[in-house]
């Protein structure tokens, strides 16, 4: 920056970026032949073509080294403005931009900076949004839920009976959407600003840990989880508990819409650059035709469970947004109602960008 500084003093220089550019290319380019005249001012008497062709080929060398060193350094206030962008994408990190530079660089710098503060200042007010619905109106809602189990307690009669459980249920729902729509704000949150990663992983751990969590809800429901693997480790650009995440979350979802004493499969395989998860069971399933409206937020396909299990409607979301983020697709298909359902994930392995595969049909 110290060298786009002092260009920046300079006055004819000072509110262009495009003619620094020039400046310092026109002083390169003529700095041969400045040096040649130089010379045959102070040597009048000794000039001989090698001599002159030994010279011009130095300094043309010397200038162009010159030069091109000059030009990279006058480059830095946009690789500081996209390093900047990149750490308050990922990380957070606010920064603090020089705002008193004029030329187009200058400006971006500026409108950068502002347009940070400014999204500092919404995300502020999510965040404020976000504890009122939290508190304020869990609290609302809380009052009639509390007024209608003091009613039941009262043993009223089968008409105000009925119209208490009413109350209950439907103030139950509300807070329920309100629980679900506080989580959706703070994790899209956390997962705007999470860096992507390349990760290496024992895929044993992980699984591991998924049958660890689900083993009372498979045993509840008396399921059966089975895992077929094609590889022990796998090696993909996301981030090891958001991976967890979204395989529990699709194992979470395969094990509520499961029928009593069915299977639930997670297949894994590597499938040219990419590693291939496939989570199928044998429950309700859905039309194939909405297959794309089940990863919406707050989708309208969101139903109980086969055991009248909760669904908030956001666990399938926020598994689209964590693998779209890690650059990887996921799918959904069913052959219809009662036919289950297969979900599709499919992540890149490291150092690979080729384009995503389709997903895979297995039995």
């Amino acid at each position: 920056m110290k060298l786009y500084t002092w260009l920046s003093n300079i006055p004819f220089l000072r509110k262009s970026y495009v003619l620094k550019f020039l400046f310092v290319a026109f002083l390169g380019i003529h700095i041969p032949l400045i040096g040649i005249v130089i010379y045959i001012l102070f040597h009048p008497n000794i000039i001989s073509p090698g001599v002159l062709f030994t010279i011009t080929l130095i300094l043309t060398l010397v200038a162009t080294g010159i030069t091109l060193w000059i030009l990279r350094k006058l480059v830095q206030p946009m690789e500081i403005a996209s390093e900047a962008l990149v750490r308050y994408g990922e990380r957070g990190i606010i920064p603090s931009l020089p705002t008193r530079y004029t030329d187009e660089v200058g400006i971006l710098l500026t409108n950068l900076q502002m347009r940070i503060n400014e999204n500092e200042d919404l995300l502020s007010e999510k965040k404020d949004l976000t504890s009122l619905l939290s508190h304020d109106l869990k609290n609302y809602a809380s009052t009639p839920q509390f007024l209608a189990r003091f009613i039941l307690e009262e043993e009223p009669s089968d008409k105000i009976k009925n119209y208490a459980e009413l109350i209950l249920e439907s103030t139950t729902h509300q807070l329920g959407f309100l629980e679900s729509f506080v989580a959706l704000l703070r994790q899209e949150e956390a997962f705007s600003r999470t860096a992507t990663e390349n990760q290496e992983y024992r895929l044993d751990e992980i699984i591991g840990l998924i049958e660890k969590v689900s083993d009372q809800k498979l045993s509840n429901k008396k399921l059966t989880f089975r895992v077929v693997k094609e590889v022990d480790k796998i090696d993909v650009v996301m981030k090891e508990e958001y991976l967890q995440r979204v395989l529990m979350n699709l194992i979470d979802n395969a094990i509520k819409f499961s029928y009593t004493g069915s299977e639930i499969l997670l297949y894994i395989m590597e499938e040219n650059d990419s590693v291939v998860f496939v989570v199928t069971d044998k429950g309700i399933g859905f039309e194939n035709s909405r297959k794309d409206e089940l990863f919406e937020k707050f989708s309208k396909l969101s139903r109980p469970g086969t055991n009248k299990e909760p669904s908030t409607g956001i666990g399938l979301y926020l598994c689209r947004k964590i693998v779209e983020r890690s650059s990887g697709s996921i799918y959904a298909e069913s052959e219809g109602t009662d036919m289950g359902s297969k979900f599709t994930v499919i992540l890149k392995k490291r150092n690979h960008h080729a384009h995503t595969p389709h997903p895979v049909k297995r039995d």
